[in-house]
């Protein structure tokens, strides 16, 4: 990163496998299981799942900055369920707020999260929480709870009710720069997954940062550009890293 530090002012970051501990694709069956018991009145467990991944690919192909991307999720998946969304919402409120929180225990904490957000902070940025918005609003705030850092003034967190693309669409970081008023070279995103995080924001011109656990696994990708662990993350920023570029 060769920008100065009068220039750089927003720090995107991603949340699952960077600031909390999660895999999402060992999350996602247990969540979906949990999903299906509550469900179940209005549908088979497994032909949910179906449901919802195909919906799910439909919200990610949404390149129309006028829809959001629960908009597009809800037109395409209560059709497919058979059922009015007036019906179901309330079932589905109630997972998340009640079936949810029980999913912590297939995360894991990082104690560096909360001392690389306090430290952003203290350093005046503007700091977002980028994961990529394909869940509700709820399901992410108890993420970052569980990350430890729920109660930080974050200046936005995406979600799918607030956001129009999906990770990797470019469009999803060009539409977090113009919601900060941001110039491309005035942010970086800090993320562990290349193609989603690092590629798209490199393509849109941000600067970057790969988490990679361990650093070691940075040598087998084609990536040439600032990684590490996160606590190594936290260290260059402690260091004041960001100001001096």
């Amino acid at each position: 990163m060769n920008s100065r530090r009068d220039s750089l002012r927003a720090v995107l970051l991603d949340l699952d496998d960077t600031l909390l501990g999660n895999d999402i694709e060992r999350f996602l069956p247990p969540y979906f299981a949990a999903l299906g018991r509550r469900m179940a009145q209005f549908v088979a467990p497994d032909d949910l799942v179906k449901m919802l991944l195909a919906s799910t690919r439909v919200m990610m192909k949404n390149d129309d900055p006028a829809i959001t991307n629960q908009q597009v999720f809800d037109a395409d998946f209560f059709p497919r369920l058979g059922r009015p969304a007036a019906e179901v919402r309330p079932t589905i409120a109630a997972f998340y707020e009640e079936d949810f929180p029980a999913l912590k225990c297939h995360t894991q904490t990082r104690p560096q999260a909360r001392l690389l957000v306090r430290a952003l902070f203290d350093q005046g940025f503007d700091v977002v929480v980028a994961t990529n918005p394909m869940f509700p609003r709820r399901a992410i705030e108890h993420r970052l709870d569980w990350a430890g850092v729920l109660d930080f003034p974050f200046k936005l967190v995406t979600s799918y009710e607030n956001s129009h693309f999906c990770k990797p669409n470019p469009h999803y970081y060009e539409e977090i720069l113009g919601r900060l008023d941001c110039r491309p070279d005035q942010a970086i995103m800090v993320g562990d997954d290349l193609s989603n995080d690092i590629e798209p924001a490199a393509q849109v011109g941000l600067h970057t940062y790969w988490i990679v656990e361990p650093p070691a696994q940075a040598g087998s990708a084609s990536y040439t550009g600032r990684h590490g662990s996160l606590a190594d993350c936290l260290a260059w920023v402690q260091s004041g890293g960001l100001k001096s570029g």
